[in-house]
């Protein structure tokens, strides 16, 4: 019999899993009611059913915690409201440490833990085997207990969403298989099935592990791809207790979880595959996979070393299943970047359960309130450059995900698959100088620079890496003499037309009317007075401008740009990103070596901040513009890729008399860091004012053209909300700071750190952190009263808090 599926609804999701069925529940649960869940198959058929159930509250960023964190509370609320179990234990959770790295990073979780006011207590190997006595203790040096972390049954809670659902009038069709997203003039009008067509306003793409086939219809990017993940079942135990928290053994690439008086185990992977890498069958629904000893051999030896009884019992349950991860690790959650009523939530890398009924609220908030509820930047799709979308980047790098599940979570860990993928032209040059390069957007980009006979290889640490003091070293020379940096990755977007510099007008806060030659700093808002991005621009023309933005948000900016032009307004914009290699020469004797390579006055006088000319470098024309991100005195040379490693060599050759260093993104994090320069994505998003992070100054509200948020920015201006972004130095010159590290003020947690580094010129660790008024203070004046300290690895080190940067 032909299902009867209406004709018009507000909201269709497409997909009947966890996510799908919150997404659902959320929106019906919050009036509105004309909401269509459409399911290929049976509700939670896909991934969701397999799932091992785990709950926890801490993830890895504030977004994520968020998440998981509102996930327990509607785990205990929701059965109360639907009659539906969805079988969740409070067991708690404990994770081991049998490394002092591992230890290192576990105490830095349980600081961050404090953030949210999640407990999370230290337990010394004697309380973890009291409390959980099958453990085999040798080589654990203790471990965090999270009391609050527990399970819950995947099947049973997404049916109380899906109940929640349609108590509140939503509508759910299981078999009914969508075929295609419709989409007109750049607007989601709605899906087409074998059973008839659904106009609506809106579409969710909650599908899984299709979710990319499905947006690839359209166009769509979304970066995930299925692989193969293990778990394992016992036989029952006897005497098995049914309180055991989850055991989590990261080391050991393992965790263990009692089910009905049976172990469930489940464990990273070494050696992980992708899945259908030909697509997924028509068929496939509650289907398991083929169990591959070999493939996980490895880890069930640990495994049954860390729990001895594993080798006496017997196994029930060989499970092989696919899951979804995400090429970088992070969520896929938002609106289609070209599509507007497009939205994704799909690849949560294995924490659906935990992470689902949160995710789906937020999704929900997003579509009702037309904008993210919370700082999503990470999550934002169009972080994904288009060649990160495709199946083939996929199926190399989403395994690569998977394995570093369990793994050490390192500061700056780099990625081995898929490297060398896009080089800047003078990659080879740097290379050739001992450079150490990290990934950013398939960038190879310098980190630092290795001195002869030593290998420019990361060795990782939660403390001093070994590239820290060659690091240290590209600082001293920044500070004091000269140093050099490949810039040529970061974003450059031409924007050109006759209505170009009312067009910038209306999208930057500063003022774009400058004269041609001249450089401006300038951030661009929203609607609601939050930071979209902020961008250096330069005038080439009457009608030409360069935005320079970072390499993260190259793709952002742009798309930011192309949706704010305006019928008839006559704009261009092009991305020439890779039609000029940058060379950025910063220091105190930056201006003597850019005058013994060229004819220009470069005098202050003749060559002023804030400016741009071209001239001859060699035989080259170059573009110089004169500023620089580490706060010293600089010039960003822009040149184009066929005569840029003979400016390279020009700037090199000229250097020797001037002790010219060669640096990489180590040194100059630290040294923007010290001079308080801040990063969007790190130190500010879309969330924050620029009142917030110090930028009201590059905020003009008296142009001829209002710029966008103009009037929201006054009026959070004048409420003067915070958190405040402020700069924080340790007194004890031994520990590091990364980011996510609680501030206290008096003792209490009143914020955390935004990014964080070693500075030369500080001595010490120095960070840019987020730091909540004092109750009843008038203004941020109040901040630096009070005595400060920050927590590192469960111990509380006393800082100097500071409204100015220490540099």
């Amino acid at each position: 019999m032909k299902t009867q599926l209406p004709s018009h609804a507000q909201v269709v999701i497409v997909g009947g899993g966890i996510h799908g069925c919150s997404v659902a529940y959320h929106l019906a649960k919050e009036g509105w009611k004309d909401i269509v869940l459409l399911e290929r198959k049976q509700l939670t058929s896909g991934t969701t059913w397999h799932a091992a159930g785990l709950v926890g509250q801490l993830q890895g960023s504030h977004s994520t915690t968020a998440f998981a964190k509102y996930g327990i509370e509607l785990l205990q609320d929701i059965e109360a409201e639907t009659g539906q179990n969805p079988g969740f234990r409070r067991s708690g959770s404990i994770s081991i440490a049998i490394n002092h790295e591992r230890m290192a990073e576990l105490k830095r979780k349980a600081d961050f833990a404090s953030l949210f006011g999640i407990d999370a207590d230290y337990m010394s190997t004697a309380e973890i085997q009291e409390r959980w006595p099958l453990m085999n203790p040798e080589g654990v040096l203790g471990g965090i207990h999270m009391p609050s972390d527990g399970s819950a049954n995947p099947v049973d809670l997404t049916n109380a969403l899906a109940k929640g659902a349609r108590m509140h009038g939503a509508s759910i069709f299981e078999n009914i298989t969508v075929e295609e997203i419709l989409v007109q003039g750049g607007k989601v009008n709605g899906v087409r099935t074998a059973e008839g067509i659904i106009h609506s306003e809106f579409v969710v793409n909650c599908g899984g592990m299709w979710a990319r086939e499905l947006g690839q219809r359209n166009g769509v990017g979304v970066p995930i791809h299925a692989c193969e993940h293990y778990y394992l079942v016992t036989e029952a135990i006897k005497d098995l207790p049914s309180d055991l928290p989850v055991l989590r053994s990261y080391c050991d690439g393992t965790y263990f979880k009692e089910d009905a008086g049976k172990l469930l185990f489940g464990f990273a992977h070494n050696r992980a595959k992708p899945w259908a890498v030909q697509g997924i069958s028509k068929d496939f629904c509650f289907d398991s996979l083929p169990f591959v000893e070999d493939d996980v051999m490895d880890v069930i030896e640990l495994a049954m070393n860390r729990v001895p009884v594993l080798q006496e019992t017997g196994i029930r349950t060989f499970f092989n299943g696919p899951e979804s991860y995400s090429y970088d690790g992070r969520f896929n959650l938002g609106e289609a970047s070209d599509i507007k009523g497009y939205f994704v939530l799909a690849g949560v890398n294995s924490t659906g359960i935990q992470s689902g009924p949160g995710a789906g609220r937020a999704l929900a908030q997003w579509i009702m309130q037309g904008h993210p509820p919370m700082d999503l930047s990470e999550m934002d799709l169009s972080r994904c450059e288009e060649f990160q979308a495709r199946d083939g980047y996929l199926q190399q790098r989403a395994p690569e995900t998977l394995v570093l599940t369990y793994a050490m979570h390192w500061p700056n860990r780099q990625r081995e698959s898929l490297r060398n993928l896009r080089l800047t032209p003078f990659h080879h040059a740097l290379k050739a100088k001992g450079a150490c390069f990290a990934e950013v957007q398939g960038w190879e980009r310098p980190a630092w620079f290795a001195p002869e006979g030593v290998t420019p290889k990361f060795e990782y640490s939660f403390g001093r890496q070994n590239w820290f003091d060659y690091s240290v070293q590209e600082q001293r020379a920044t500070r004091e003499g000269v140093a050099m940096i490949d810039y040529s990755m970061l974003g450059k977007l031409m924007v050109e037309g006759a209505d170009a510099e009312k067009f910038l007008q209306r999208l930057c806060t500063n003022n774009m009317a400058i004269p041609v030659g001249r450089v401006t700093y300038t951030l661009m808002l929203n609607e609601r007075g939050g930071i979209e991005s902020d961008v250096t621009v330069a005038r080439y023309a009457e009608d030409s401008y360069m935005v320079m933005c970072s390499i993260a948000h190259t793709r952002r900016d742009y798309q930011r740009l192309r949706d704010h032009v305006q019928a008839g307004e006559q704009v261009r914009l092009r991305d020439a990103t890779s039609s000029y290699g940058v060379l950025a020469i910063m220091g105190p004797q930056s201006r003597d070596l850019l005058a013994a390579v060229c004819d220009v006055d470069v005098s202050d006088e003749a060559f002023s901040f804030n400016s741009h000319q071209t001239f001859y470098i060699g035989h080259a024309l170059v573009t110089a513009q004169r500023l620089s991100y580490s706060g010293e005195l600089g010039w960003e040379i822009l040149v184009s890729p066929d005569f840029a490693e003979h400016v390279f060599d020009e700037l090199m050759q000229a250097g020797q008399n001037y002790d010219l260093r060669l640096i990489g993104g180590e040194a100059l994090n630290a040294l923007r860091i010290e001079k308080g320069f801040v990063h969007w994505g790190s130190d500010m998003a879309y969330t924050e004012a620029p009142h917030q992070v110090g930028l009201g100054f590059v905020c003009k509200t008296n142009k001829d053209v209002p710029f966008i948020g103009q009037a929201a920015y006054l009026a959070r201006k004048q409420k003067a909300d915070g958190p405040y972004l402020c700069s924080i130095k340790l007194h004890d010159p031994e520990p590091l700071l990364h980011h996510n590290e609680p501030v206290l003020r008096d003792g209490a947690v009143v914020g955390y750190v935004s990014s964080g580094a070693w500075g030369y010129s500080t001595g010490a660790a120095v960070g840019l952190c987020f730091v909540s008024l004092p109750e009843g203070a008038a203004d941020k004046s109040a901040l630096e009263s009070g005595v400060y300290s920050v927590m590192v690895e469960g111990r509380e080190i006393a800082a100097e808090l500071s409204l100015k940067p220490f540099v």
